[in-house]
C-alpha cells in the first residue's frame, strides 16, 4: 500500500473521530453532563477511571476519553505529515495547525471545567469560552480537513473534478448540524 494511501485513510480518520468528538460534545451540553466529572481535569472525579457510574459521569468521561484520542490521532498525525512530506508543503503546514488547535481545544475544556462554566452556568464568561469553543472547533476541523485533502496523492487531479466542492458542502451542513445540536 504506497505510503500517501495510507497517510490519506488515516488522515480522514482522524477527521472522523474529531467530528464525533464535536458531535458526542453536543451530547455532553445538551444533557448537562459537563461537570459529570467535578471540578477536575483531566481526570475524573480526581482519578483516571471514574468511581461514579452516573450517567453524567459516564457521559463527561467518554468525551474526554475520545478527546483524548483525537489529540493523539492529531499528534502522530502531525508527526506522519512532519516525516512524509517536504519542508514548507501545505500538508506539513495545515497538520501543524491542527496540532496547535486541539491543543487549544483541550485548554478551553479544562477552563470550562475547572472555572465551572459548565451546566446551566449563564455567565458572560462561559459566552465567552463558548464562542472561543466553537470557533477552534470550526478551525480545527478546517485545518484537519485540508491536512487530509491535500495528503492524497493526485490531490490536484480530485479536487478539479468537484469532489472539493461536495466535501466543502458536507462538512458545511455537518458542522452547522453540530453548532445546532450543541446549542439545545
Amino acid at each position: 500500500m504506497p505510503a500517501r494511501f495510507t497517510f490519506r485513510r488515516f488522515a480522514w480518520a482522524a477527521v472522523l473521530v474529531n467530528l464525533g468528538v464535536i458531535l458526542w460534545g453536543a451530547v455532553v451540553r445538551a444533557t448537562g453532563s459537563g461537570a459529570g466529572c467535578g471540578s477536575h481535569w483531566p481526570l475524573c472525579d480526581g482519578q483516571v477511571v471514574p468511581p461514579s457510574q452516573a450517567v453524567a459521569t459516564l457521559i463527561e468521561y467518554t468525551h474526554r476519553a475520545t478527546s483524548g484520542l483525537a489529540l493523539i490521532l492529531v499528534a502522530i498525525l502531525t508527526f506522519w505529515a512532519l516525516r512524509s512530506f517536504p519542508r514548507l508543503h501545505r500538508v506539513r503546514k495545515a497538520a501543524i495547525a491542527s496540532l496547535i488547535l486541539i491543543f487549544i481545544e483541550a485548554l478551553v475544556g479544562a477552563g470550562l471545567v475547572i472555572f465551572h462554566l459548565v451546566e446551566d452556568n449563564a455567565s458572560p464568561a462561559r459566552a465567552v469560552y463558548m464562542g472561543v469553543h466553537l470557533t477552534n472547533t470550526l478551525a480545527l476541523m478546517a485545518a484537519l480537513t485540508l491536512t487530509a485533502a491535500w495528503g492524497e496523492e493526485d490531490g490536484e487531479a480530485r479536487w478539479s473534478r468537484g469532489r472539493a466542492s461536495a466535501l466543502m458542502w458536507g462538512c458545511l451542513v455537518g458542522l452547522v448540524a453540530s453548532g445546532i445540536t450543541g446549542a439545545v
